[in-house]
């Protein structure tokens, strides 16, 4: 006979998994990735090395399952800042980009994870994180398509102007987490803005633009 865990046994082992990948995520992001041990990981968690390895086969295991969660928590992060160009489109463009460059410097740990970490460290993970790239570019690409089908904005070609896009987020991401950091994230949103915006050949407000960053970097943001 076949017996199926409970639901509040099924919760118990959810969380403990939780607890492993939140953990981990701590100690590659000061240690780094080669340098963690699985040992490093049982012994912050404070958990016994068998239960490590009931929920994973090893360290490359834990990762993948780590660098998968923080991919898409980014993900969504992205999508639900474009949500901002339904709006205005200069002001929808600041506040998409603060409300991005914020959900990275709240989660920096995460960000230095997928973005710092995970650089060559396999063929496989190299796959990924090109894969990832696409699947930024051909979510911005619908917007950008709309923009163009409606004559709002100047785009040649939506296809580079995505990547180009995701490119400038990118480079000003690394920029900060390689850096000493003498400067928040968060205040490259003003310039970001209004590089897209030119390079678009989109007309805007400057008041109105730095009033929606404002706006957008005042809220709380769930980590």
């Amino acid at each position: 006979m076949v017996y199926k865990s409970s639901k509040e046994t099924q919760e118990k082992k959810d969380l403990k998994k939780k607890q492993i990948i939140d953990t981990a995520i701590k100690v590659f992001s000061v240690k780094g990735y080669h340098s963690t041990t699985v040992k490093d990981v049982v012994d912050e968690a404070g958990i016994a090395v068998g239960t490590f390895y009931f929920y994973f086969k090893n360290k490359e295991d834990l990762f993948e399952t780590l660098y998968d969660e923080v991919s898409e928590k980014f993900y969504t992060a992205l999508c639900d800042s474009l949500e901002n160009l339904n709006n205005e489109i200069d002001l929808g463009f600041g506040k998409a980009i603060a409300f991005f460059l914020k959900a990275i410097k709240l989660n920096e740990p995460l960000a230095r994870i997928m973005l710092i970490e995970a650089v060559g460290l396999s063929p496989k993970f190299e796959r990924k994180r090109t894969e990832l790239t696409q699947k930024y570019a051909d979510y911005t690409s619908g917007y950008f398509k709309q923009m163009k089908e409606c004559n709002m904005a100047s785009i040649p070609d939506v296809k580079i102007f995505s990547l180009a896009f995701i490119g400038t987020l990118y480079n000003v991401i690394m920029e900060w987490l390689q850096n000493t950091k003498a400067s928040t994230l968060t205040d490259s949103s003003y310039a970001l803005t209004i590089y897209n915006l030119q390079a678009l050949k989109i007309d805007y407000n400057e008041n109105r633009i730095k009033e929606g960053i404002d706006e957008v970097l005042s809220k709380n943001y769930k980590k």
